[in-house]
């Protein structure tokens, strides 16, 4: 994906469902106010699996790619929210980009996968 093409305009809010787990990788920690977050983008969805229960947005910024911003609902590890994205987005200049994309005051990238920075 052409990453000049990730237009917040164009960002949209899609059920966490439609994204599968074998076709994201961890990118990034993302510094985000949840509340702001849930202003601008609606409330979080709650999802389960076999290690804790999860807030999740996940968002489609083009057609075949997703991201997820992930964070454990009971025990957090960091106060940051994990973001998971799809091949065609995983690139340590796609974190930046996402973050603008969000439109959200004070979000800032905090680590991204080591993979994604070479």
């Amino acid at each position: 994906m052409d990453l000049r093409e990730l237009d917040p305009a164009e960002l949209k809010r899609i059920p966490e469902g439609d994204v599968s787990s074998r076709d994201i990788k961890w990118l990034a920690e993302v510094d985000i106010d949840r509340a702001a977050l849930e202003e601008r983008w609606g409330s979080a969805e709650t999802t389960c699996d076999s290690l804790a229960e999860w807030l999740c947005f996940a968002f489609s910024p083009a057609d075949g790619e997703a991201f997820l911003l992930l964070r454990e609902v009971e025990h957090p590890p960091t106060p940051q929210f994990g973001l998971s994205v799809t091949s065609g987005l995983f690139s340590a200049s796609a974190a930046e980009r996402i973050v603008e994309a969000l439109g959200i005051a004070g979000t800032r990238v905090t680590q991204v996968n080591a993979d994604a920075a070479s």
